[in-house]
C-alpha cells in the first residue's frame, strides 16, 4: 500500500473534508497545504495572495511540498489554486504517493465555492463561464497526475472518503 494520498483538483472538489474523513479511516495524519501555509505565514492564502503576490505564494507552498514530502501514514489536501505548470506538485510525485484527482460538475462546484468567501479567486458571484474556463484550463494537467479519479458531485464525504480508501488499498 502507499504511504501518502495527494489529493489534487479545482476549488471546491472536497479535497479537505473528504482528505480529513479519509485519514480517519486509515488511521493517519491529514495535512492542508493551504492550512499548513496559513500557519506559517499567519495569512490565509487569498490575503498572501492579494497582499504578497504569486512568487512569494508559490515559495512557501513549496516549502510546505517538502516538508510533506517525506512523511508517510498522511492524506494531503493540496490547494484548489495548486498552480500546476510550476514542479511543486512534482515533490511530492513519487512511488510512495496515491494522487487522487477529486472532480466535481461545475453546478456543484459553484454551489460549494459560493458557500465560502475565503477562496483566492472566487470573491463576490461566481461566474459559470470563468469556472467552465478554469476547469478545462486544468483538467488536462489534473489528469497527467492522478493515479485514481473520483466525481464528488452526488457523494456524501463519508461515500467519498470510503473509495478513495479502498483504492489506495489495492495499490
Amino acid at each position: 500500500m502507499k504511504k501518502r494520498i495527494v489529493l489534487i483538483g479545482f476549488a471546491g472538489c472536497g479535497k479537505t473534508v473528504v482528505g480529513r474523513t479519509a485519514a480517519v479511516i486509515l488511521d493517519w495524519d491529514f495535512a492542508d497545504t493551504d492550512a499548513l501555509i496559513e500557519e506559517v505565514t499567519g495569512q490565509p492564502p487569498a490575503k498572501l495572495l492579494k497582499k504578497f503576490g504569486e512568487v512569494r505564494f508559490r515559495s512557501e507552498e513549496k516549502l510546505i511540498m517538502n516538508k510533506l514530502a517525506s512523511r508517510e501514514n498522511l492524506v494531503i489536501a493540496t490547494g484548489g489554486n495548486l498552480d500546476l505548470k510550476n514542479n511543486n506538485l512534482q515533490l511530492l510525485k513519487n512511488d510512495e504517493s496515491f494522487f487522487v484527482l477529486l472532480e466535481a460538475d461545475a453546478e456543484t462546484l459553484i454551489e460549494r465555492l459560493s458557500r465560502k468567501n475565503n477562496r483566492p479567486n472566487w470573491t463576490g458571484k461566481i461566474n459559470s463561464k470563468d469556472l467552465s474556463a478554469q476547469l478545462e484550463e486544468r483538467s488536462e494537467q489534473y489528469k497527467q497526475m492522478a493515479d485514481f479519479k473520483l466525481n464528488t458531485s452526488g457523494l456524501t464525504i463519508d461515500e467519498a472518503a470510503e473509495i478513495i480508501c479502498r483504492e489506495v488499498k489495492k495499490e
